[in-house]
């Protein structure tokens, strides 16, 4: 069994063997304990933390700057009874911050509470001086952002000349100055002891919210928003997430209840890659196509029926932007057929015609194909290009590369491997040239090989329910604390137990050390990437519990395979 293309390197981590039998000594398996190692997991508080998250353990939201200032705020405007506006974005992280906040507000009283948010397509990202003029025409006096609004000067100074005050709650990176708001709070303002340093867009209004209310509400909401943002969950993150996913299984609210229906997931089980795989895209898809004001109603919804036609709304948005998406893919491969060349450190691409709101999709498949940087621009009418870009190359900060070809670029941001920009169309060409140049200047020359990081080299006489429980304590898994990889040398696949599955997956059986496991790898069917021939091969996995027809065994899910002679 030899993969033919896309091959991967194997980087095994390695942990100080001694501080591992030091967390061992806990009582936990040795090879758990190395996982907990590789997270920088190692002291016993630090143990019982991560595997028994409080929400005890959450920082006083009143710690991050201009809490206070904003909490003071909207207490005037609640006496005085006037009109305010939560502006959110419209990803899930904007839409479920958004409903947050929104409902934060209406429990503190605030009984002209509304919200809003951008049009993906007419308005572009973020609050602008359009929507803020809009707004005081209508009596707003107070906005205040959710997931947005750092980079919002021009809005910013729209407000102050209206006379209307802005708070600004944001997660993303801060570029220069603030804007001129009444109050921002960033966590990114904070020190780099702050335990909330890397929130989400949701979690951040959720701060805001408790400071208001003084109590913990709508943790499910900031669970969907922090797991799909994917922001590292560790540390504050991983308390909310982990509390909010339990709070979905136990008690789900209405909207999520009806798309996880129709996602075809059942709530009472339900995990983070859940999420982050079949209900995130669906609340993210409304948005892409245009308005995300749907997924916004679905998740404040309190009607069965209003709450099954959102869903069923969601669910065909979503199918919609994947036959978007594959086209788009398919027309991007067909040019870099023809172009690609294999020196090239990075790829930008152009096209009018291109749906703005599925470009940051094609672009993270593009870039897990050739493993370069990857920036794909929709242009307008205008002639106005609006662009996503992704890069998981270790050592490469888009956001650090993208500021510098600022001279380029009207307006940018994002993360580290996400982000988003807009330039002129005739400025795309220098763009891409500075883009590249910028590459090359960061990454190495020759191939570029994607990595597989593999946590621990196990025997399969290792695996056992034991060591599967433990492992599912180590939840929620994202980013930053990945689900498990483990790998084995030297395993047998057991003649004629391959079988293809619908979709492209493969499930076959492997024997090593006298046990045999059903494993199961998905995408892996390809005849032009796998060769299923028996043989010894080495195989990367991560182990789970299977429950069918009321037995439960455990399976491995397979993350890559290769010839055991490699």
């Amino acid at each position: 069994m030899i993969p033919i293309v896309n091959r991967r390197f194997w980087r095994v981590a390695e942990a100080d063997r001694a501080v591992v039998a030091r967390v061992a000594s806990t009582g936990i398996p040795r090879t758990v304990a190395q996982l907990l190692v590789l997270r920088g997991i190692e002291g016993a508080a630090e143990v019982e933390r991560f595997l028994n998250p409080r929400l005890e353990d959450l920082s006083d939201p009143f710690q991050l700057t201009d809490m206070r200032r904003a909490v003071d705020r909207i207490a005037e405007a609640r006496s005085r009874e006037e009109s305010v506006v939560v502006f959110g974005d419209y990803d899930v992280d904007g839409i479920s911050g958004t409903a947050v906040l929104y409902r934060a507000l209406r429990r503190f009283g605030l009984a002209r509470a509304s919200y809003g948010m951008p049009n993906r397509l007419a308005d572009g990202y973020g609050l602008v001086a359009d929507h803020v003029r809009a707004l005081a025409e209508s009596g707003v006096t107070l906005i205040i952002t959710v997931d947005n609004g750092i980079a919002a000067h021009a809005a910013a100074k729209e407000a102050r000349r209206l006379g209307v005050d802005l708070i600004v709650t944001d997660h993303h990176q801060i570029d220069g100055a603030l804007p001129d708001a009444l109050a921002v709070i960033n966590p990114k303002r904070e020190g780099p002891s702050y335990p909330g340093a890397h929130a989400s867009g949701v979690a951040v209004a959720f701060k805001l919210a408790t400071a208001l209310t003084g109590e913990t509400h709508d943790l499910d909401l900031v669970a969907l928003g922090t797991v799909a943002d994917i922001v590292p969950l560790q540390a504050e993150n991983r308390i909310l997430v982990a509390h909010g996913i339990e709070s979905i299984r136990n008690a789900p609210r209405l909207g999520l209840q009806k798309l996880a229906s129709v996602a075809g997931i059942r709530v009472e089980t339900l995990t983070a890659e859940n999420i982050a795989f079949q209900l995130a895209p669906r609340i993210n898809a409304i948005g892409r196509m245009g308005d995300g004001l749907a997924g916004l109603h679905l998740l404040l919804a309190d009607d069965p029926g209003e709450a099954q036609r959102l869903a069923t709304e969601l669910n065909a948005a979503n199918e919609e932007r994947r036959e978007t998406e594959k086209m788009i893919f398919d027309e991007a491969v067909e040019e870099l057929d023809q172009l690609f060349r294999p020196e090239q450190r990075s790829i930008v691409m152009a096209r009018r015609g291109w749906h703005p709101g599925v470009i940051g999709i094609v672009a993270a498949r593009i870039h897990s194909k050739y493993f370069r940087p990857t920036v794909l621009l929709s242009v307008n009418e205008d002639g106005v290009g609006r662009g996503s870009a992704r890069n998981n190359i270790p050592g490469f900060d888009l956001v650090g590369a993208l500021a510098a070809c600022r001279e380029h670029l009207e307006r940018f941001g994002g993360h580290r491997s996400a982000a988003g920009l807009t330039l002129a169309e005739d400025r795309i060409e220098a763009f891409r040239c500075a883009f590249e140049a910028e590459a090359a200047r960061l990454l190495p020359s020759g191939d570029l090989t994607p990595e597989l990081a593999v946590d621990a080299q196990v025997s399969f006489s290792e695996i056992d329910s034991a060591l599967v429980a433990t492992l599912e304590r180590l939840e929620p898994f994202g980013h930053a604390n990945p689900s498990p990889v483990f790998c084995t040398y030297g395993a047998e696949l057991v003649p004629g137990s391959v079988r293809e599955l619908r979709g492209g997956h493969i499930r076959v059986a492997l024997k090593e050390s006298g046990r045999v496991f059903t494993a199961v790898g998905f995408n892996m069917a390809d005849p032009e990437r796998y060769d299923w021939t028996p043989g010894s091969v080495d195989v990367a996995f991560t182990p789970k519990f299977n429950t069918w027809q009321g037995t439960t065994t455990i399976q491995l899910m397979l993350k890559d395979v290769r010839s055991a002679r490699d």
